[in-house]
């Protein structure tokens, strides 16, 4: 991390995942809270997989829960409090992990949207 601040990026990055789910269902709810709507078991506005099989409700349900956690325990405690020191390591793993969770949006369905 060539800033001397991995933090500041890993904060927008998680905030960039927030806007993007925001934006592919038009919903105008925040956070832990969008998440688990957008992504929740019934009719979902955001699927990622056959919701017909349990295998595909099983990864519903797990990518729904990373999506919260994500939110809920790496962006908010930044927007809330000063950011806490990372290594180079925690920093990429962070960032690959907002990645990854921008990839499966990528890839997901949305039966709703704007």
């Amino acid at each position: 991390m060539d800033s001397g601040h991995p933090e500041v990026a890993i904060f927008e990055a998680f905030k960039a995942v927030n806007i993007r789910v925001k934006e592919l269902t038009g919903m105008d709810d925040d956070g832990q809270s969008l998440m688990g709507s957008a992504m929740r078991d019934d009719n979902p506005p955001i699927v990622f997989d056959d919701l017909s099989t349990e295998t595909g409700r099983n990864i519903q349900a797990g990518f729904r829960f990373m999506f919260m956690g994500a939110v809920r325990g790496i962006r908010n405690p930044d927007a809330h409090d000063q950011f806490r020191p990372l290594t180079d390591e925690e920093a990429f793993e962070e960032l690959s992990f907002a990645s990854m969770l921008m990839r499966r949006l990528d890839a997901a369905v949305v039966t709703k949207g704007p």
